[in-house]
């Protein structure tokens, strides 16, 4: 029953991104295209596969290479590791200005196969390396909500896409301290409380949600767009059994 189900939504889907991206390809921010983008997610490859003249269905995945920054007293290790499904809208489709055409939102799910803060001091014993102090827990689900610029023309094929915007927390961040038989109880629980306590400031959670990428990718369907767009023509469009006319369809 499921396939049959995800086997007639292709058979819709499928046709109708063709129709949307060959229609209209100077109006829309949307192509089917496959690409590499980097950001504070990481670096990762994309796919867009738009289903609408004004929606697209986003793939992507993201790893976030070793990255440590010394903060306080205290080495901060980032791990980061997510894949996910964007759903993008183009609200203004149908206008004639540059941000009409190029603006979308995004609303998105995505699951983080890794999603934690590793943080190290410096050993207590003299020669010895550094050691894990505390391990943060950010969360593995969270919805996502942004925006973006689709579709920066660099060549007939190439071009650039621009999002922002917040992987949503759903849960409380926890932290555990690592090693805790080398330490009293009452540090373990005032350690704990006091970190967990600041990870999960507004500020916090601001800053370890923000998503800023920028990815550069190959449009499949480029064809050279030689439509004049009307506006009276998007409006016909959503009256019933309306068809345009030969010499309206792109050539």
């Amino acid at each position: 029953m499921l396939r049959t189900i995800i086997y007639l939504l292709l058979l819709h889907f499928l046709p109708t991104g063709v129709i949307a991206q060959s229609q209209y390809p100077s109006h829309t921010a949307f192509a089917t295209s496959l690409g590499v983008q980097l950001g504070s997610a990481g670096i990762g490859v994309e796919f867009n596969y738009p289903i609408y003249n004004n929606l697209s269905i986003r793939w992507q995945a993201n790893y976030l290479p070793e990255v440590r920054k010394h903060y306080h007293g205290l080495i901060y290790q980032p791990q980061r590791t997510l894949t996910g499904v964007n759903i993008d809208w183009q609200p203004l489709f149908g206008g004639n200005s540059w941000f009409a055409r190029k603006w979308f939102v995004a609303f998105g799910f995505y699951y983080f196969l890794k999603h934690q803060m590793s943080t190290f001091r410096e050993s207590r014993v003299i020669g010895e390396p550094r050691e894990k102090y505390y391990e943060v827990d950010l969360g593995k689900v969270r919805p996502y909500l942004g925006m973006g610029i689709g579709r920066l023309a660099l060549t007939e094929r190439l071009f650039l896409n621009l999002n922002g915007g917040f992987f949503i927390p759903t849960a409380k961040t926890k932290v555990e301290m690592v090693y805790k038989e080398q330490y009293d109880p009452s540090v373990i629980d005032r350690v704990e409380r006091e970190e967990q306590n600041r990870y999960n400031r507004v500020w916090a959670h601001l800053a370890t949600s923000l998503n800023i990428q920028v990815g550069l990718f190959y449009n499949f369907a480029y064809r050279f767009n030689t439509y004049q767009w009307q506006p009276k023509e998007w409006n016909n469009k959503k009256k019933k059994n309306y068809r345009p006319s030969k010499n309206q369809q792109f050539r």
